[in-house]
């Protein structure tokens, strides 16, 4: 992200979050109404808690947020926000938004997270139902900002092309505006063993890997931020 964005990407860690929105909500045991799947109970509160953080960072500040398992190939901004970020709600779900400072959407999903003892899987706030229900308050973000071309309609269900090692990039990549790329870390964390090395994830010869490597030939580049991504972070 910060390949693409340069200046305009502000990566948010435990150190730096108080300084823009604040501590009260460090004293919430954040958590989720039961789920459909199993979930390590303090991964369950980790994503509960950065639910509320996203909001509360971009009804303060305004800006867009991206979660971090987003691929940008290119700066988005123009094909998301062709007109600039307004003082509606561009929404394209819980992982891509943004708005100007003081929404009045984003705040009342902080109202309702900060009120409700536990909140809803992929709806933080009750957001999904103000956004359906005032659909003058939103500016949609198409789903094409985030079609690859590829079939079968590349989604959840089907993020496993991203392990195959006989499909080349132009032939998954087949739409040559797509700038952002949804990666569904919840699929990988569940299916891989153990975490491979910067090096032995590149050289392993997956979708995934030479995705990476379609945006920054250069290996040396993908280690070098990693390693000054974890320095950054623990700061």
């Amino acid at each position: 992200m910060q390949h693409a964005l340069g200046d305009a990407f502000q990566l948010l860690t435990p150190r730096c979050l108080p300084e823009w929105i604040g501590t009260d909500y460090l004293a919430r045991d954040w958590c989720f109404e039961p789920l459909v799947f199993e979930m390590d109970h303090g991964i369950r509160r980790i994503v509960a808690k950065s639910d509320f953080i996203r909001m509360a960072f971009v009804h303060r500040h305004g800006g867009a947020w991206i979660d971090a398992d987003t691929l940008l190939l290119r700066d988005p901004t123009a094909s998301l926000f062709p007109h600039g970020l307004s003082a509606k709600l561009h929404w394209a779900g819980e992982a891509l938004f943004g708005s100007q400072p003081g929404n009045l959407l984003l705040d009342q999903a902080i109202a309702e997270m900060a009120h409700r003892p536990a909140h809803r899987w992929g709806d933080p706030g009750g957001i999904r139902a103000s956004v359906a229900a005032e659909p003058q308050s939103v500016v949609p973000i198409p789903a094409r900002c985030f079609d690859p071309g590829y079939r079968p309609f590349y989604n959840f269900t089907t993020c496993d092309v991203m392990m195959r090692r006989d499909l080349d990039v132009s032939a998954f990549l087949v739409s040559p505006g797509t700038d952002v790329l949804k990666l569904y870390n919840t699929y990988f964390t569940r299916t891989r063993s153990s975490l491979p090395t910067v090096a032995h994830f590149l050289d392993e010869g997956s979708l995934l890997a030479r995705l990476f490597l379609h945006i920054e030939p250069e290996r040396a580049f993908w280690t070098e931020r990693a390693e000054a991504l974890i320095a950054q972070c623990a700061a």
